[in-house]
């Protein structure tokens, strides 16, 4: 496949990625694989240099570690596209099993699980939520979105305003700073659980 990329040239777009493809398709007696996945990049992915969505007949590539680690671009795809083909060949199978391994030495790859690339670990940012009766202002703060309670003094009617902020000290200054409004009211009492409404 050196033909189609090699790896001191920019990524791939997807018109070359759908040639590969196309070419594992044909060393698989699969003569449509290249026409049918969609292959393309996904910003989201973090830590995978690629995934495959097998029902969606789709595979998502990481275009950031890639661009460092251009030798695992072809590796990655095809490891991914094999996935694909087993389950389109087989059904539900062993994710790297004799059929998997089988393909990926068709076209004389490895048939390597994981990659052991240095990647620096993304923490994922919490937040706080302040939840402020739209109707009397009391409020109170919480790790995530309660839509499953009340106000304790303007009952199930009411709706809560949510605002939200960096799970820091400068972030619950700042929410503490907006619970308080134009009446002076702080916190209120804890919320009471919402109630089924009869039909």
């Amino acid at each position: 496949m050196d033909d189609l990329w090699q790896p001191g040239q920019p990524l791939p777009h997807a018109r070359v990625l759908g040639q590969i493809a196309q070419r594992c398709g044909d060393a698989w007696d699969m003569p449509d694989l290249g026409q049918s996945v969609r292959v393309g990049y996904n910003p989201r992915l973090r830590t995978t240099l690629g995934q495959a969505h097998l029902q969606l007949g789709q595979v998502e590539l990481n275009g950031r570690l890639l661009s460092e680690h251009p030798d695992e671009l072809i590796p990655t795809l095809v490891h991914e596209l094999a996935h694909v083909a087993v389950y389109r060949r087989y059904g539900r199978r062993p994710p790297h099993g004799l059929e998997f391994r089988t393909l990926m030495r068709a076209v004389n790859l490895t048939d390597r699980a994981t990659h052991s690339l240095p990647v620096a670990r993304q923490r994922r940012r919490r937040y706080l939520y302040l939840h402020r009766c739209s109707v009397c202002g009391q409020s109170f703060l919480a790790r995530r979105v309660r839509r499953d309670c009340h106000c304790a003094r303007c009952g199930p009617e009411m709706d809560w305003q949510v605002l939200r902020a960096p799970d820091t000290q400068a972030g619950r200054d700042l929410l503490t700073l907006a619970a308080t409004n134009a009446n002076g009211h702080r916190r209120r009492p804890p919320p009471q659980p919402r109630r089924a409404r009869p039909p």
